[in-house]
């Protein structure tokens, strides 16, 4: 029963946790300074109240002395605070002293009471609560007239200190109630500080740490790996994003999460283990000579191989490619092995998925890797330079084609990168990276915006003055699959579509065969939603997927672009000629306008006219160029003569 009052006692009251030490040292300043100025003041005040300087000097002597000592730091911090303590409630005994006892002189306890609990130390708040009940329990009653006023508490000193016990023990307890309430607040605060800087290192949706918390262990695990060493693994769920868009996405969350718990067992104790993005998870492991984190690994490739997971009710298939990197002194820091453990990460996947590939320098496919991050930062740089220029390649009408447009301009445009020296980058070399490294919907935004921004000011006022305010001119952009059925990119194009005024006629977006299979459903819909808008649509490569004539009438396009690999050989290959003849006569059952790609020759076009392709594209019809060149020398309304002719 006791404990149990003792320990509800002590819930109630301050812990007295020592302050943070320059929180602590701000305090004593001010405390110190309150001294001081209390030591000035009482002298002062008492050379008013008729005592000769050097009585009053020695007076306040000992506050003088107390300020000396608690700014010594030779001392510890409790006694410099213990010090204080002293110096400033003896300044309130002063006080009273020199006032004669006046009853309102006493009320600067009080004061310098809750100025003490400024230490938050239990110490010093009994240190100043004994000093007051001795000054009145003590020299009240031996010595009543230096300490009270009236003659009441001068016959009945012990009387009068008893009031005055009750008055200070009102103070305390209000003192140590504002006590309590500043740890609760600097309680929360710290709770909040702590979640805060817990959110900001680590992944909200598995709890593990993020790619900024993880790149501060492996920063320390750089500098200790001369004498421990580790290994850096990267897993990477295999196929994450077709298994997460099958099913619902708290289903692909509930994954990520299942995945994290397996992957922080499975590594043991002593590993960090992160989400470092999407479905990519970065671990810290401690590794012996003979096996590098080789054997960890393989434990967790298997054990992601044999995690049971349903999506709908449907078992699916789950495997982990996962590469691996020793980390050593010599590495610059987090990146170049962040960099490394993802090159080792995809030359697993390349190499047939569900494996483990530990990094080699002189492995030519970690080294194609490499070249691929580094293109993908160029990239990056690119974008936000603003270092990305648009070309243009003409198509023109097949001579003879049954296809009766008028004279309007028809083309595809094409994207070129910068470098900072001005040189062009063709589209081959950052592509790529843009495509593994997740930047294809940043470029297709940049390159809807600008195209948008530049044709808006091409056309300015010309819709005005042509019949029906119909152009007829048609401008290709390409999509990457990324985009295809991503509302938010609809959304997008909608908005660049209000912001520049041209008219959506203009714009025949092209996506690949390739890309629309992969999700039918998607891209029909996708294009169904833009089309309604005015857009046309292109369906690019056509004829290299094994059943693409099954699915061509639940494409809702306007344009076939006919693979050029059946294009390159069609004078010398009959058999491309067959395909590209089936291709064009269903595209022309379709209703479809019908685009030969890869046209390099005046053969190839007649070839071309023979079997009733609507248009060519190609070398042998127009080089791509700038496009800002194309629209200087031709203006809107001045049509796109190429000067075709077959033989």
């Amino acid at each position: 029963m006791l404990r149990a009052w003792v320990r509800a006692i002590r819930s109630v009251l301050p812990q007295g946790r020592p302050l943070p030490g320059e929180a602590w040292e701000r305090r004593h300043r001010v405390i110190l300074w309150v001294l001081g100025l209390h030591a000035v003041a009482l002298y002062v005040f008492g050379v008013m109240r008729g005592r000769d300087a050097a009585d009053a000097l020695v007076i306040v002597f000992p506050l003088v002395v107390a300020v000396a000592l608690g700014g010594y730091r030779g001392l510890s911090r409790r006694w410099r605070a213990s010090i204080t303590t002293l110096g400033l409630m003896g300044s309130s005994a002063v006080l009273v002293g020199l006032a004669g006892g006046q009853t309102e002189a006493h009320f600067h306890f009080f004061v310098m009471l809750f100025v003490i609990v400024l230490y938050q130390e239990w110490v010093t708040f009994l240190l100043a609560t004994a000093f007051v009940l001795v000054e009145h329990a003590v020299v009240g009653v031996f010595a009543p007239h230096d300490v009270y006023a009236h003659d009441a508490a001068r016959t009945e000193p012990i009387k009068w200190a008893a009031i005055h016990a009750l008055f200070i023990a009102g103070a305390a307890v209000a003192a140590i109630a504002n006590w309590r309430m500043t740890e609760s607040a600097q309680d929360m605060s710290k709770a909040a500080a702590d979640e805060l800087a817990h959110q900001a290192s680590h992944d909200a949706l598995t709890g593990l740490l993020n790619r900024a918390g993880f790149d501060r262990r492996l920063a320390d695990a750089i500098v200790a790996s001369g004498s421990a060493p580790y290994a850096l693994c990267m897993v990477n769920l295999d196929r994450f994003r077709l298994i997460s868009e099958a099913g619902r996405h708290t289903q692909g969350d509930e994954l990520l999460r299942r995945v994290a718990e397996l992957i922080t067992e499975l590594a043991g104790d002593d590993a960090i283990v992160a989400r470092l993005r999407g479905d990519r998870f970065g671990l810290l492991i401690p590794a012996t000579a003979d096996e590098g984190g080789v054997t960890v690994a393989e434990r967790m490739r298997r054990g992601v191989a044999d995690l049971a997971f349903q999506v709908d009710g449907q078992a699916v298939a789950l495997t982990a490619s996962i590469g691996v990197v020793p980390v050593t002194p010599l590495a610059v820091g987090p990146e170049e092995l962040i960099i490394a453990a993802e090159a080792a990460c995809y030359t697993a996947k390349e190499r047939g998925r569900d494996r483990v590939e530990v990094y080699r320098a002189d492995n030519a496919a970690l080294a194609k890797h490499q070249e691929e991050m580094d293109w993908a930062g160029r990239l990056v740089t690119a974008l936000r330079d603003d270092r990305f220029e648009l070309f243009y390649q003409p198509i023109a009408r097949v001579p003879g084609a049954r296809v009766q447009d008028g004279d309007y301009q028809f083309g595809e445009l094409l994207l070129r990168m910068r470098t900072e020296e001005g040189k062009i980058i063709p589209p081959g070399l950052f592509l790529p990276a843009a495509e593994r490294y997740d930047l294809l919907p940043a470029v297709d935004r940049w390159v809807v915006a600008h195209a948008f921004e530049v044709l808006a000011a091409h056309y300015q006022g010309y819709a005005a003055v042509v019949p029906d305010g119909k152009i007829g001119d048609h401008w290709s952009i390409n999509l990457s699959g990324p985009s295809i059925g991503d509302a938010e990119f609809i959304d997008y194009v909608q908005a660049q579509l209000a912001i520049s005024g041209i008219p959506a006629e203009l714009i025949c977006f092209e996506i690949t065969e390739s890309v629309a299979i992969t999700d039918l459903r998607a891209a029909a819909e996708f294009i169904s939603q833009l089309r309604n808008l005015g857009f046309r649509f292109a369906l690019d490569d056509f004829g290299t997927g094994l059943s693409s004539f099954t699915y061509l009438k639940n494409l809702p396009v306007d344009f076939l672009k006919i693979d050029g690999a059946f294009i390159k050989n069609l004078v010398h290959d009959e058999l491309d000629r067959v395909m590209t003849r089936t291709i064009n006569d269903l595209g022309h059952q379709m209703g479809l306008s019908t685009v030969a790609e890869f046209v390099e020759d005046q053969a190839t076009l007649a070839r071309l006219q023979e079997i009733g392709v609507d248009y060519a594209q190609g070398y042998g019809i127009a080089m791509p160029g700038p496009l800002s060149e194309w629209l200087r020398t031709h203006p809107a309304g001045s049509g796109a003569d190429l000067g075709l002719a077959t033989a």
